[in-house]
């Protein structure tokens, strides 16, 4: 297990804290499109697809009242985004798992949550299996149950897949079998492609494409993870430098205030103020717990 990161839950939204409320002022007070006044010149986000729909219709929305802004988006996966932003060389990374992933060393960061993501544990669409209890899941995903017909499936071995953890590429990958990857895309074209593997993936992400399995006799839907009856979510934070260049404080501001949270529930996505008080049952924000089985 790395060491974990000390974290610096920012202060760029009056510091909004991780478990819970909105944040739709920052500290200037300013909300909506008021965060930009006077500021002009290039904004680069970078990392993870997980919230790109409802960040690039923000990013169209202000270059539209702000002419004098750029907003550039290129999604390198969650961990090379990080190192983007430590080297300078981008100034958001939009970033899928727990913000103690990150390493210790570089230039410090803060990170910024800003919506709620709900996932869907995913296999294959061959893959007979359509209910597991969670405790199989975890079994599956630590490598302690290797094959499918174990849990009522196909005749095949089994292949969890998990995002890599932090910047550290090919985490997790402590025991045989497991296979890391960069991306939420790299997850679904290899989910799809190979009928032996075990995923997860943003739950407004899924299609035909793949198969959802329901936990503990419990569907993935948006509906079952508001009643609290589907109990698997990650949150969704946007890294930045400690000392927050300002079109990305205001660009942070903007997606959580009202408009930019209407736009991540437009998305699919679940807005910060929402976040239910019970943990996710999985682990899917800490990959190297997940290949562990925890």
């Amino acid at each position: 297990m790395k060491t974990l990161a000390a974290i610096l839950v920012c202060v760029l939204l009056g510091a909004v804290p991780a478990s819970g409320a909105s944040g739709a002022s920052g500290t200037s007070g300013t909300s909506g499109m008021e965060a930009f006044k006077g500021l002009s010149g290039e904004l680069r986000i970078t990392g993870s697809d997980v919230g790109l729909v409802a960040v690039r219709e923000a990013a169209e929305a202000v270059m539209a009242e702000n002419p004098s802004i750029k907003i550039s988006i290129s999604m390198t996966g969650a961990g090379n985004g990080i190192r983007r932003v430590r080297l300078r060389q981008a100034d958001i990374c939009l970033y899928d798992r727990d913000p103690a992933n990150s390493l210790q060393s570089g230039a410090p960061l803060a990170f910024v949550p800003y919506g709620v993501d709900p996932v869907a544990v995913v296999v294959n669409p061959v893959n007979t299996v359509g209910s597991l209890t969670l405790e199989q899941i975890k079994q599956l995903f630590g490598a302690r149950i290797r094959f499918w017909n174990l849990v009522g499936g196909p005749d095949f071995p089994a292949m969890p897949l998990y995002i890599e953890a932090s910047e550290v590429e090919g985490h997790p990958g402590t025991r045989a079998g497991n296979v890391s990857i960069s991306s939420q895309p790299a997850m679904r074209f290899t989910l799809a492609r190979n009928k032996e593997t075990l995923g997860y993936i943003s739950l407004r992400d899924l299609d035909a494409s793949l198969k959802p399995i329901a936990v503990d006799g419990s569907a993935p839907s948006l509906e079952g993870f508001r009643s609290g009856t589907y109990r698997i979510y990650r949150l969704m934070f946007a890294a930045v430098p400690q000392t927050c260049p300002p079109l990305a404080k205001a660009f942070m501001d903007y997606m959580a205030g009202p408009q930019g949270q209407a736009l991540l529930e437009r998305s699919g996505y679940v807005p910060l103020s929402a976040k239910p008080a019970w943990e996710s049952v999985l682990p899917v924000a800490f990959p190297d717990r997940l290949a562990d089985g925890l």
